[in-house]
């Protein structure tokens, strides 16, 4: 048992941005599409079938809202938000560049995973991205099995969850809550 959760993997969201509001989310996202943007693949295969596998493990994972995760949205997608996962990133990036739009550079596929994600909100015209996050929140699994690996869908799910806070955190900071 002890083995099994340490096969598990680990997400530490940053502070929502004070920009970031749930109503925000709902406008974005509800009863729509969401684009993903995915860089890297841990495991090699085929792009279009490593994002339908992040994808189906992001669905769900947004309280209050139903959404539909996708990297090929439709026309109800808000052009102007997105979220952005980087998969094994070479080196680690400020959150800003993980929503620039910009390429960016990813180890091969094998070994531990560490996935780097955003929320963003930004311009958005002729399939180009590029803006500022609104969440963001880093993850890693040390031991992958594969793409099935029950340790890699709760990495997607815990990420997902992460870069959609019920509340914005950082809203309450200076303010007197005994007073």
């Amino acid at each position: 048992m002890a083995a099994t959760a340490c096969s598990y993997g680990r997400v530490v969201a940053d502070l929502p941005s004070s920009a970031y509001t749930v109503s925000e989310v709902a406008y974005a996202a509800s009863n729509r599409d969401l684009r993903v943007v995915i860089h890297g693949n841990p495991f090699g295969m085929d792009p279009q079938s490593f994002g339908q596998l992040v994808t189906d493990n992001m669905q769900n994972r947004i309280i209050g809202v139903r959404t539909r995760f996708t990297t090929t949205p439709n026309e109800t997608a808000r052009p102007g938000y997105w979220v952005a996962l980087a998969f094994n990133p070479s080196q680690t990036m400020l959150t800003s560049y993980v929503c620039s739009g910009q390429p960016i550079p990813t180890r091969p596929p094998g070994g531990p995973i560490v996935v780097q994600g955003a929320f963003c909100r930004g311009s958005g015209f002729a399939g180009l991205l590029s803006g500022g996050a609104l969440t963001s929140a880093t993850g890693w699994l040390d031991s992958p099995q594969g793409p099935t690996d029950p340790g890699f869908k709760s990495l997607i799910s815990d990420m997902t969850f992460s870069l959609f806070p019920t509340a914005n955190q950082g809203s309450d900071r200076g303010r007197c809550t005994g007073c």
